[in-house]
């Protein structure tokens, strides 16, 4: 058997980095005299009031470069009439586009007032659309299609130009929009909150982890929403050799010639200054709670064998909820969230939760201890979600893919059913769980993951998983090299 396993602001960041700054901190935290920001609207209601800004967060590179050099963001931020937890706030990194209308509203301001504490939602990140100089297309890119381009104009110019790349921006933008928030409830004559919570999706998500790695004084807690592609290179390489090729979600990086860079020494320079796995070091004071889809047409559900054992080494443990049946565009996670939330904001103590994975020539294990001897919460109800793949030959769970024969996307039916667990072990402090599979037949996956439920604060609950055991722990092909690791997108 084995185991799968501003001025005074740069200051302050200097000094209170215990680790050697990187291209991304020297970016954030260098002032920029373009930040500002002006107030648009200010909405009152009965509950909270509600404030619609305009901030510009900064000037990257200039007019010869991109068709975006000054970058601008609606911010909206909900404050409670009754604010019942000043000292934190919530920060929501949110993308759109620089044609939107001005808002009149905010995804989070239910959350302001179920929590009684500020939140804030930050638009265009990144700001979009974008043309960029070079591109010979000019095409006017968005989301993938601009973070890809800047993939390539890095790896092609040997990374000798670190802060071309989005993430740069994207991370300064976010920090930007703490600081507004901490000087209009200032200037309104409300508290100042000390910490935030910072939470986002997708490369939003990527800019979670990114902004707790930088801000890590003021960050008390993240929550990276459907993104777990952290050790890049052995991730991708996992990704190929699953899908034996390519998702169809990887377009924009493929047409770039992304893939096809796998082995190139510049992605691994590039993922030293993005990749949230170099920044571990940085969490150990974070609170650090994943939130993916099991049927994510990005990512893997098993994503986590290449980093999660390192990330709880250095933070002493984190937390991760994968939730089943939902994909990229993920369903479902807003009460988990809200009872972290709360939980961070009330200092309460957190489950401890940890589990091992083990597979044999004709079974697969997961082994999940819950620990409850120091006042930790006892868990309210226990479950595993198990699904197959449909096909021989991909590792595929995803809920989308593309048809080879009409190139169009299509549906791919992986369903995760619930199955009970077994109780090992029980004492007055501890419980163990079990989830036991035999190995599916010859051409086929399954997948397998332990969902546990704990009560949380003001009636919520906490649902938190275990990673994702796949058996067999074979692949459809084997590790890609040079050329042909461009490969086809499925």
């Amino acid at each position: 058997m084995y185991r799968i396993v501003c001025s005074l602001c740069f200051v302050l960041a200097i000094i209170l980095y215990s680790t050697e700054a990187t291209p991304l901190d020297d970016y954030v935290n260098t002032p920029d005299t373009h930040f500002a920001w002006q107030r648009l609207k200010t909405y009152a209601f009965p509950t909270y009031k509600l404030y619609i800004l305009n901030m510009t967060s900064q000037k990257w590179f200039d007019a010869s470069f991109s068709s975006q050099p000054i970058w601008w963001h609606h911010m909206i931020i909900t404050v409670p009439r009754v604010l019942r937890r000043s000292q934190i706030a919530f920060l929501f990194i949110d993308g759109g586009d620089n044609t939107d209308p001005i808002p009149t509203s905010s995804v989070v301001t239910a959350l302001a007032l179920s929590t009684g504490s500020v939140a804030v939602e930050l638009k265009q990140v990144p700001n979009q659309p974008m043309r960029f100089m070079a591109d010979p297309t000019q095409q006017s890119r968005t989301e993938d299609a601009i973070i890809a381009w800047t993939w390539k104009i890095f790896i092609e110019q040997n990374g000798t130009n670190p802060y071309i790349l989005l993430r740069m921006p994207m991370t300064k933008a976010a920090v930007r929009a703490m600081d507004t928030t901490e000087q209009l409830l200032k200037q309104e004559g409300f508290p100042v909150p000390q910490n935030f919570v910072v939470a986002g999706l997708s490369k939003r998500g990527w800019t979670t982890w990114t902004t707790a790695a930088v801000n890590n004084q003021r960050v008390l807690a993240a929550v990276p929403i459907v993104l777990d592609i952290l050790n890049l290179q052995k991730n991708m390489m996992h990704h190929y050799r699953s899908l034996a090729g390519w998702t169809f979600a990887f377009k924009d990086y493929h047409e770039l010639n992304i893939t096809r860079y796998l082995n190139n020494p510049n992605l691994q320079k590039l993922a030293t200054i993005v990749d949230p796995y170099s920044y571990f070091d940085r969490y150990a004071q974070v609170k650090l709670f994943q939130l993916q889809g099991a049927n994510d047409e990005f990512f893997l559900p098993d994503s986590e064998d290449y980093f999660w054992d390192d990330l709880q080494v250095k933070t002493g443990g984190s937390y991760l909820r994968r939730i089943p049946n939902t994909g990229h565009n993920i369903q479902g996670y807003q009460e988990s969230l809200q009872s972290f939330y709360l939980s961070i904001a009330d200092k309460q103590i957190l489950p401890s939760f940890k589990w091992t994975r083990t597979i044999n020539e004709t079974h697969g294990q997961i082994l999940a201890v819950v620990d409850f001897s120091s006042g930790q919460p006892k868990p309210i109800n226990v479950t595993a979600y198990q699904a197959r793949t449909v096909t021989g030959t991909k590792r595929d769970f995803r809920q989308a893919k593309l048809d080879p024969d009409t190139g169009k996307i299509i549906s791919n039916p992986v369903v995760w059913l619930n199955m009970p667990v077994q109780v090992e072990t029980q004492t007055s402090t501890s419980i163990t769980y079990s989830y036991t599979a035999p190995l599916p037949p010859n051409g086929y996956w399954d997948g397998m993951f332990i969902q546990v439920t704990f009560p949380g604060r003001e009636s919520t609950t906490l649902d938190l998983t275990t990673e994702t055991l796949t058996l067999p722990n074979t692949f459809p092909v084997e590790p890609c090299t040079g050329e042909d690791c461009y490969g086809k997108l499925c």
